[in-house]
């Protein structure tokens, strides 16, 4: 009953502001003819489709470089392939099945026994994609800091609330960080046993603890990781860019590099499906105020770049019918 009240939630929160945007921006009159230039605009549209795929394979080496810490013999097609049949599931789920669960199973069946490292891995992947979608944001937000004046009074509002929580989510993952020392976790046993012995609090610290001990053995790799990570998501954020261009749009790319770890943020809250009207929405309002973009030519870009990613998502569906997901590599191969 839950699962079906938040899928019919997710479905009439994403119909009414894709309502409202259409209302307020004409489908056919604004939005069609924009979206009919991605065809002749193809040079722009063909760059866009290039970044997103490059999005998704230097996401795939990403977690390939993490994993390769724990299974050595794990082959990079494997990975791409898992990452590319993912997009399908982050496109077109409305319930729990999303692409982080297919990746977990399809490399868990792949990798039989091997179901908790994989899982470490992808927590240990999405960290150093915080990491790295912070540090781009902040080299963007520095490169225009003598614009910040232009921007208006709600939309500082906006980015400066971004900014904190960015903040905010790296602070309390320093602070995880040396909780989950051995010395530290040492002394919380001594000094809290009746907590820390909850059995519910025992198994979420034992697994955190796994990702922090895979961190710090595996630190070049995570580092490694984290630098793919800023490529890849400038390259995601680079087809949003190529969208503008595409339906006949122009910003500096600066500017659309600024709006769009807000934009991805908004766009991965829980509440719609695939992210579609918040991603429109947030996407108009800060190339509105950032670069003067007109509205409808916003909405009609972020579509564009959604486009882009379902164009893939659909080729994961593809390859997803198409998967043998039998084991490829046995048991005594792996390194534990």
């Amino acid at each position: 009953m839950k699962r079906f009240v938040s899928i019919a939630l997710r479905l009439i929160i994403s119909g009414v502001l894709l309502a409202l945007l259409f209302r307020e921006h004409d489908l056919l009159a604004d939005i069609a003819p924009r979206l009919r230039a991605l065809m002749m605009n193809w040079p722009w549209t063909l760059a866009g489709l290039a970044f997103a795929f490059l999005s998704l394979f230097l996401a795939a080496t990403r977690w390939h470089i993490i994993l390769r810490g724990q299974v050595p013999d794990l082959p990079f097609h494997i990975v791409l392939q898992a990452e590319i049949i993912s997009a399908f599931f982050n496109i077109s789920s409305v319930g729990v099945v999303g692409g982080d669960t297919y990746k977990i199973m399809a490399l868990s069946r792949r990798l039989p026994g091997q179901t908790m490292p994989v899982s470490v891995s992808l927590v240990l992947d999405h960290l150093t994609g915080l990491i790295s979608v912070a540090i781009l944001f902040t080299v963007c937000m520095v490169a225009r800091a003598s614009h910040w004046h232009e921007i208006g009074y709600d939309l500082r509002m906006l980015i400066t609330g971004y900014a904190m929580y960015v903040g905010v989510a790296l602070v309390g993952l320093l602070i995880s960080w040396f909780s989950f020392t051995p010395s530290l976790l040492t002394w919380g046993r001594r000094t809290f046993p009746r907590t820390m012995g909850n059995p519910k609090l025992a198994g979420l610290i034992a697994r955190l603890t796994r990702v922090h001990d895979v961190a710090a053995r595996l630190w070049r790799r995570t580092l490694s990781a984290m630098v793919v990570s800023t490529g890849m998501h400038a390259a995601f954020f680079m087809s949003f860019y190529c969208g503008l261009r595409a339906v006949g749009g122009a910003a500096p790319v600066l500017d659309v590099l600024t709006a769009m770890p807000i934009v991805d943020a908004a766009a991965s809250l829980p509440v719609s499906v695939s992210g579609l009207g918040v991603r429109e929405r947030t996407f108009e309002a800060l190339l509105a105020g950032l670069a003067n973009v007109p509205e409808a030519v916003g909405v009609s870009a972020s579509l564009a770049g959604w486009i882009f990613s379902l164009f893939w998502g659909v080729v994961g569906g593809v390859l997803f019918l198409r998967a043998k997901h039998a084991p490829v590599i046995a048991p005594e191969e792996q390194c534990a």
